[in-house]
């Protein structure tokens, strides 16, 4: 464990610079096999600039964690090539309640998703998961917490990956500001090489301000992804609910709407 955890600089442990330190550390630290972040926080986006990512791509190691860490999963597979895991992280994943069947599920599936060297490998749901747009598809993972996936896009750290497979989640993102975001995003060009989508757990994302003018979330990204006509599944087991299903930054996968399907095509650890 980092130094940085028992410390506190203003709404984080400690500047940017000492984060970024102790992390490169934990990257070059030949007894080091796996980095598991002990929560996320708005100011895991300062990381992104001190990253040594040259040295982290020399020096590979399995990387773990969700909410806002997405900033830095995407940006690993994006400046370093590294394929990290957007899925449990030390609070809320593995220091949960072990007697709690969603805690044995995120660390079996973790545990199995990171050692299990031969795919395929289709991804067991927790919940019931949705079909919000029938077909099947095939693409490299690409996402995580909404406001790391929209805010990073047309940037150096988005991942250039070809046909891809994105997925989101969001916690307390009202229907409107998800619409917002995504629309941007479209006219942006994020669907062109999107071949499917992949939607977590929508936590707190009930509409307050327009709620009698907005439809569901579901409706709204029908609507903005009508031109596309990618596959959607809803409802899927990762996000801020408690429900970690690791979600691997850049592997192949193929999506199956008819069954509610994920199958990983590569191995997350070679």
């Amino acid at each position: 464990m980092g130094p940085t955890v028992h410390s506190k600089y203003r709404n984080t442990t400690a500047v940017a610079e000492d984060r970024a330190r102790e992390m490169m550390k934990f990257f070059t630290d030949p007894d080091t096999k796996a980095i598991i972040c002990l929560i996320g926080g708005n100011t895991a986006a300062q990381l992104l600039k001190p990253l040594d990512y040259e040295t982290i791509r020399n020096n590979p190691k399995l990387f773990s964690g969700m909410s806002d860490i997405g900033h830095l999963n995407l940006a690993l597979l994006s400046r370093a090539g590294l394929v990290t895991i957007y899925g449990p992280d030390l609070t809320f994943g593995f220091g949960a309640d072990r007697n709690n069947p969603a805690t044995r599920y995120n660390i079996d599936l973790f545990l199995r998703c990171c050692t299990r060297p031969e795919p395929p490998w289709k991804m067991p749901a927790f919940t019931q998961w949705e079909c919000w747009r029938p077909r099947n598809a095939r693409g490299r993972l690409v996402g995580g917490y909404l406001g790391a996936t929209t805010s990073l896009y047309r940037t150096s750290f988005w991942p250039k990956l070809g046909k891809t497979i994105l997925f989101w989640e969001a916690l307390q993102t009202q229907p409107h500001d998800i619409e917002r975001q995504f629309t941007i995003a479209e006219a942006e060009g994020m669907f062109e090489k999107v071949t499917g989508m992949v939607v977590g757990k929508l936590v707190g994302c009930e509409e307050k301000d327009d709620e009698r003018m907005l439809p569901d979330i579901k409706e709204i990204l029908l609507e903005i992804t009508k031109e596309y006509g990618f596959p959607i599944i809803g409802n899927a087991d990762f996000g801020h609910s408690g429900i970690f299903m690791p979600m691997p930054e850049g592997l192949l996968a193929n999506m199956d709407t008819k069954n509610l399907l994920l199958e990983l095509i590569e191995p997350v650890v070679r």
